[in-house]
């Protein structure tokens, strides 16, 4: 089995890379392989080109990055994204991701009812976030657009059936003892669950 973890934040000593690390300990506790992609250190471009765009249809990843993402997304078990919510939304760094990775033909096709996806094979997306707003503040003022977009989104239309969501609110103004228990929860996969708003 394999565990990708795609990682948004540009600050190595943040509780999201603390978080990406917890996550990277469990998965190989459970016998996973761990792969990381690290956006920022890797030097991940999110913005799309005129050609690659021109090009889009081919399906085809226009740089040798973007391509090795591909092939890690596309060979994945398991799918976990660490990052921060910022303006209640996703860092711009991840949405190009979405936009560069999720190419046609790899990540999913057209169909005669629309996207149709290709990663059923991923078993579970799940995804760590961190915000300085509580976590019921994102889900019910302002449209709880993680769950709508990302999960219920477009990880549904890719076609993965189970989708998860952590978020550690107000977490700039969390003790030290509430993120290490955080931290104990992530390891042990004993966190609580963002559910879904009716």
């Amino acid at each position: 089995m394999s565990t990708l973890i795609v990682y948004c934040h540009p600050y190595d000593k943040s509780f999201c890379h603390a978080v990406m690390e917890a996550v990277a300990v469990r998965a190989r506790r459970a016998g996973d392989a761990v792969v990381v992609q690290d956006l920022y250190a890797d030097g991940f471009s999110p913005a799309m080109t005129t050609e690659e765009l021109a090009d889009y249809g081919s399906g085809k990843p226009h740089d040798l990055l973007v391509a090795r993402y591909v092939d890690e997304l596309c060979a994945a078990d398991h799918l976990a994204l660490v990052f921060p919510v910022w303006w209640n939304d996703a860092p711009a760094m991840l949405r190009g991701w979405l936009d560069r990775v999720l190419l046609i033909g790899r990540t999913w096709e057209a169909g005669p009812q629309g996207l149709v996806g290709l990663l059923g094979r991923i078993r579970e997306v799940t995804l760590y976030t961190t915000s300085d707003n509580p976590t019921s503040f994102l889900e019910t003022t302002t449209g709880n657009g993680i769950r709508r977009t990302l999960l219920d989104g477009t990880f549904m239309q890719l076609g993965i059936e189970r989708r998860v969501w952590h978020n550690f609110g107000c977490c700039s103004t969390s003790t030290k003892e509430e993120r290490l228990a955080w931290l104990e929860g992530v390891e042990k996969d004993t966190l609580p669950q963002a559910e879904p708003k009716v």
